[in-house]
């Protein structure tokens, strides 16, 4: 009789572990949020700490890059960039002239950031970026497109290095 009431008290324990569990990994799954990091390396610039903050349900938060100039003796006259998913652009820039000279540029990088919140998108880990970056460095004009798969730069729980993302 004992060992009737524990084995099923241990049954009933089980069953609520498992419920509670359940419903809770549901609850992550519907309303955490999911951060992407990286940056961005072309033959002449390097886009740095990039951040998509993807909350649920349906918003999102775009944090846009520092630049600085990769290599030396560079001289830019404009630059544009545009990131986006699917149809939807979630980032946009441009500035013409040399983006560096400016007043809030110094030692070959340009601090300035830029930060959108965007609502009905829902971004999924299996989704990709795409990334449109066009300027001229030193009178020749230049263009990057490429994709990014966000899950190849999703952050994982513990802190790291953003993944450094080659364009060329």
């Amino acid at each position: 009789m004992k060992k009737t009431i524990l084995i099923r008290s241990l049954v009933t324990i089980l069953f609520l572990l498992m419920t509670v569990s359940f419903f809770y990994s549901q609850y992550q799954l519907r309303y955490g949020q999911t951060v992407y990091t990286f940056d961005i390396e072309t033959e002449d610039l390097y886009f740095r700490d990039i951040e998509i903050v993807a909350f649920s349900p349906y918003a999102l938060f775009v944090s846009g890059p520092s630049l600085e100039i990769n290599g030396e003796n560079k001289s830019f006259d404009g630059i544009s960039f545009m990131f986006s998913i699917g149809d939807t652009m979630i980032l946009s820039r441009s500035q013409g002239g040399d983006p560096f000279t400016t007043p809030g540029a110094a030692n070959g990088k340009e601090y300035s950031r830029i930060g959108n919140l965007l609502q009905d998108i829902h971004v999924h880990k299996r989704d990709s970026l795409q990334v449109e970056i066009h300027y001229t460095v030193n009178g020749e004009r230049k263009e990057t497109m490429r994709e990014i798969k966000l899950s190849d730069v999703t952050r994982p729980f513990s802190y790291n290095k953003n993944k450094l993302v080659y364009l060329r």
